[in-house]
């Protein structure tokens, strides 16, 4: 009897099955997912085929993984608006903020809460700063690293300077005078400025107003009103000590009128300046392009350095805007999408998204890689030079650039706090925010007006355009 209902259920199971497949269900494999990306992916069309491939080979999906060469965010924002369907799309961090207000994201929280792979790979922390009202809209494609401060140890090395002493702002002012001097009166270099700054959109300011524990852009406080730090009354002493190295002849002035490729090419060629505030990465590129010309580490030396100490001890850089993937609202796959994001987060996507693809950018000899002459050509990066899983070890890809991985590793430790500049949880219009202060500030650092009248300024204009409260 037992037997027989047996017999019934399978025949009844194989009925289902066949009507199911009937009707139009395929094997999972046979599933086209739709992947419109940015940065990551092969370097041209022929390879992106191979990364499509690897991508397919290690999620088991079938994936048509199409790379935007150029005019990413336009080309989105066209796409979505033509209402063409993707079932997962790479954006920033501020875009995912927009698009999820507009209901065009899915909600990820509950698919997030329920990944092991998530649980095992990607640090909490990291997770926090990417919330949107209390939900995630959005996993990851890489860990974003920050800017911080590097400084050629070469040059202060001959001055007699001990870059671990340097932790307020008069130890950097008290170092870039000793370095101009030297500079000047013993190399004969004049006018020698040992500081660039990159002054449009305020960037690269973070490691300096850590010393009053401010950070850059807008955020909420607990009444939820918009507030902007950098025009806070305790801001002013660093206004006042930018302004006070501009007025000596520290700050090169091209940092009002150059871009951030004149300030790289300054702080690498070893004569022009000591010190900028750059990408933790650029610190092994600097060091990279000089060993390349054979001025390393004798004439090129850079190191990375926390900045200056807050008020509480710690040390507040400022991470990049987070880099990541979406599933949209109309995806038809959005499980198969998810398991996407998920590999992205292994060891073993990892690898693909940084190496790149095995037999192409490298090969495997006795289990250690070595790269080709096209994966040497590709740096290690094919849209996660520094990947998201807490479990890579970033010594797998053999030798980094001279530096890199001292500076990544700075954020790391437990007196350094790396957090976005403030979105004011998506609501700011960064470009007017950035434009605004630009203006005013520059006022100041020139020695224009005062701080204060400069930072009044701003306050007024940041509010007169609703940015603030």
């Amino acid at each position: 009897m037992k037997r027989t209902r047996v017999l019934v259920m399978l025949v009844v199971l194989l009925t289902i099955s066949l009507t199911l497949f009937a009707q139009g269900q395929v094997d999972k494999a046979a599933v086209e997912v739709k992947v419109l990306a940015g940065v990551t992916g092969g370097k041209d069309d022929a390879e992106n085929k191979l990364f499509e491939e690897a991508m397919e080979k290690g999620t088991g999906l079938n994936i048509t993984w199409e790379k935007v060469p150029s005019g990413y965010d336009q080309v989105l924002m066209q796409k979505l608006g033509a209402g063409e369907r993707y079932d997962l799309i790479y954006l920033n961090q501020f875009q995912m903020y927009t698009l999820g207000k507009q209901g065009a994201l899915m909600d990820l929280t509950a698919r997030i809460a329920a990944s092991k792979v998530y649980a095992e790979n990607v640090d909490k922390a990291e997770l926090e700063k990417i919330q949107f009202n209390g939900k995630y809209y959005a996993g990851f494609n890489k860990l974003e690293v920050f800017p911080l401060v590097n400084v050629n140890k070469a040059i202060t090395d001959k001055v007699g300077i001990d870059l671990s002493k340097l932790s307020t702002l008069d130890d950097y002012y008290q170092m870039l005078k000793k370095v101009k001097t030297y500079m000047e009166q013993t190399e004969g270099r004049k006018p020698y400025y040992p500081f660039f700054t990159y002054m449009p959109d305020i960037w690269d300011l973070q490691p300096w107003f850590s010393s009053v524990g401010l950070r850059r852009g807008v955020f909420v406080d607990a009444s939820g009103k918009k507030y902007a730090p950098y025009v806070d009354p305790k801001a002013k002493v660093v206004w006042e000590w930018l302004a006070k190295l501009y007025r000596e002849g520290l700050m090169d002035p091209t940092s009002f009128t150059g871009k951030t490729g004149d300030m790289r090419s300054k702080m690498w060629q070893s004569q022009d300046i000591v010190m900028d505030v750059d990408w933790a990465a650029w610190t092994g590129l600097y060091n990279n392009n000089a060993r390349t010309a054979g001025t390393y580490p004798a004439k090129v030396n850079v190191v990375g350095l926390p900045g200056t100490k807050g008020p509480d001890g710690r040390y507040m850089l400022e991470q990049g805007g987070a880099s990541l993937w979406a599933i949209p609202a109309n995806a038809k796959n959005p499980d198969e999408a998810f398991k996407i994001i998920e590999y992205m987060a292994t060891k073993e996507g990892a690898l693909l998204l940084s190496a790149g693809i095995e037999g192409h950018d490298y090969n495997l000899n006795n289990g250690k890689i070595e790269y080709t002459e096209a994966g040497k050509a590709h740096a290690k990066d094919h849209g996660a030079p520094f990947p998201i899983s807490k479990l890579f070890d970033l010594t797998v890809l053999g030798e980094m650039n001279p530096g890199v991985l001292e500076s990544v590793s700075i954020g790391r430790r437990a007196d350094v706090e790396v957090a976005p500049m403030g979105y004011a949880n998506g609501e700011l219009d960064a470009r007017k925010y950035y434009d605004i202060m630009s203006k005013w500030m520059t006022e100041c650092v020139m020695g224009k007006t005062t701080a204060e009248a400069a930072m009044k300024g701003a306050e007024n204009e940041l509010r007169t355009n609703k940015l603030i409260d």
